[in-house]
């Protein structure tokens, strides 16, 4: 993905700048300075990013991607006397709703509770521990009062 959008941020660029004195990096400074932000900063996303994920799981960091263009078009606003346009607002406004519905619909999909199936015949079971054609499981809901182990 980044290769894909980095091969196309090059073709826009080299179709709006044609002067190859623009495109240098001659102090070494800035050859360093980039190179550091892009491989410091891809690091740093990728950690962040597997450490959500083990904490929260995939579905957080999926959502909260998006944000990141909010956070850009705020921090460049707030930072780079940008332009925002009207554009820039609503779709901002879709993004952080798009966001609270997701995380409305998980944390109520949280507060439901979970089902686990339970053997109510494990006398029709074989005795090599295989179940018989015609056993019945029964789905009862777990609350935080009742857990019931279905071995």
């Amino acid at each position: 993905m980044c290769l894909a959008s980095s091969i196309q941020c090059a073709a826009i660029a080299i179709c709006m700048d044609h002067t190859a004195s623009d495109w240098t990096l001659m102090p070494s400074i800035r050859l360093v300075s980039t190179l550091y932000a892009g491989i410091v900063g891809s690091a740093f996303a990728y950690c962040l990013m597997s450490w959500a994920i083990a904490v929260k799981g995939p579905l957080y960091v999926s959502v909260f991607s998006p944000l990141l263009l909010v956070m850009v078009a705020v921090m460049s606003w707030a930072l780079l006397d940008e332009k925002l346009y009207v554009g820039t607002a609503v779709g901002s406004v879709l993004i952080v709703a798009g966001l609270y519905a997701v995380l409305w619909g998980k944390n109520k999909e949280m507060a439901e509770p979970q089902v686990v199936n339970v053997d109510t015949d494990s006398a029709a079971s074989s005795s090599d521990g295989k179940k018989k054609r015609g056993d019945v499981e029964m789905q009862a809901p777990i609350s935080q009062g009742n857990q019931m182990n279905p071995n």
